[in-house]
């Protein structure tokens, strides 16, 4: 049996997710992840649908997707959500829930979907923390089969027959691959908080919020807040004494910087009072969410997300980039998923969702390669180039439309205060349940459920 191994750059949730299928069809798999083991995750909680299933029931075992199905949230006891849209009086525009076809979602912490996925693999010892890709180059073993080597920061390097780069938007795979998709979206400052909130504090915000995320338009800004409180059938949890500390929020606050003087954001003395500035001529109510992220002190703790995108890479783009100066761009070995390749803007929770459903598709392609090795005889770069191209246009088909969806590499300056408001919210009112009611009649009805 010839070798068959997979580097994967990146130990985030598809590079995880991903690691665990190989895992599990007994391939030789090893993930390197830039942070170290201890480093706290960012993000509270992400809404997952439909993509994400297909990732899980293609990589997982069944105790681990039980484990996550148990994690999901409250509002995942009534089936799953979709935003509800507002204007800056705090008036309902338009929930979402009510349009068929709008892609659905379940709310889970990412903290706890992260340890469940990386569990198994560290405890095989499949995970390297604390490394950082830096480059990698094309070798050829002692039978001149060919192989990738990747390189880290540290000067260490190791050996793979498919390296995968999953390491996010700031992909250094995706840079030395030659692809370089993924651009900066500059007209606006995004800025975030999170935190965990009482009982008694989460009833005193808006109603919305328990039935799923609510979103504001309001004069080229965006809010999106979202809270994740634990499923009360969850076997760790007692509905009589829920651990309150487990009742998480999230927000962002995207600004345009023709708003401000300010030319960088690193000049905002208090980023929380520019927020807070921002919407003082909002509903009361919605500087009630901003300062859920509120110390005692009256200070908080705001995070500057940097906002990227992607454009759809040409069909052929490999294919250039190998006939120029370095054959070793565009390599077919050089695999990309998730925000490597797809980054998208987060309004329609589907960043995630998507990267993890291309582990549902990339995997199949690398267990040929892997039933290949096992006649004794390495896949050969052609067979390589082959299963690349249909992962690849399988992918980007589905994934570049949602990139599309969710706002391409521009921001929209959607004003819902006022005729526009009004329009989306008889539209709402008058033709969705028309819409509604014909689609579930010529729809095959299906239960809904997470799996």
């Amino acid at each position: 049996m010839a070798q068959f191994k997979v580097i994967v750059v990146g130990g985030g949730l598809a590079g995880a997710l991903l690691a665990n299928g190989l895992q599990n069809n007994d391939v030789d798999v090893v993930v390197y992840e830039r942070d170290g083991r201890d480093v706290e995750r960012e993000g509270y909680q992400i809404r997952l649908g439909e993509s994400a299933m297909h990732g899980f029931r293609a990589c997982l075992k069944d105790q681990d997707i039980a484990a996550i199905s148990k994690s999901f949230g409250q509002s995942s006891v009534s089936g799953s959500t979709a935003p509800t849209i507002m204007n800056s009086r705090c008036e309902e525009i338009l929930d979402l829930t009510a349009i068929p076809s709008y892609a659905k979602s379940f709310a889970i912490s990412r903290v706890v979907l992260h340890d469940i996925l990386t569990e198994p693999l560290k405890s095989n010892g499949l995970v390297r923390y604390g490394n950082t890709f830096s480059r990698y180059e094309i070798i050829h073993d002692t039978n001149g089969n060919e192989r990738v080597r990747a390189y880290f920061s540290d000067s260490s390097f190791d050996d793979c027959d498919i390296l995968i780069g999953a390491d996010g938007s700031r992909s250094q795979v995706n840079r030395e691959v030659g692809l370089r998709n993924i651009v900066s979206i500059n007209t606006h400052w995004a800025f975030l908080a999170k935190g965990s909130l009482t009982l008694d504090q989460v009833y005193e915000l808006p109603s919305q919020l328990r039935r799923g995320p609510i979103i504001v338009f309001s004069k080229g800004a965006t809010l999106y807040y979202s809270l994740y409180l634990p499923s009360p059938r969850a076997e760790d949890v007692d509905s009589s004494r829920r651990d309150e500390r487990k009742a998480f929020f999230f927000w962002v606050l995207s600004i345009p910087r023709s708003y401000s003087h300010y030319k960088s954001v690193a000049e905002i003395p208090d980023k929380f009072e520019f927020c807070l500035n921002f919407i003082q001529d909002w509903d009361p109510r919605f500087a009630q969410l901003l300062l859920t992220a509120a110390k005692d002190d009256g200070t908080a703790d705001i995070f500057v997300s940097p906002l990227r995108a992607s454009s759809k890479p040409s069909p052929r783009w490999r294919n250039m980039l190998e006939k120029a100066a370095e054959p070793s761009r565009g390599h077919p070995r050089v695999w990309l998923i998730g925000d490597a390749i797809h980054a998208m803007q987060a309004n329609r929770g589907q960043g995630a969702n998507q990267a993890l459903h291309d582990c549902a598709e990339i995997l199949p392609e690398l267990l040929s390669l892997h039933q290949e090795a096992m006649t004794g005889v390495p896949p050969s770069t052609d067979q390589v180039r082959k299963a690349c191209a249909r992962y690849e246009d399988q992918m980007a088909e589905r994934a570049f439309t949602w990139v599309r969806k969710s706002g391409g590499t521009s921001i929209a300056t959607l004003d819902l205060d006022g005729f526009v408001g009004k329009f989306v919210y008889y539209v709402g009112r008058i033709v969705i349940p028309i819409w509604s009611f014909l689609y579930n009649l010529f729809r095959n009805p299906r239960p809904e459920k997470p799996w």
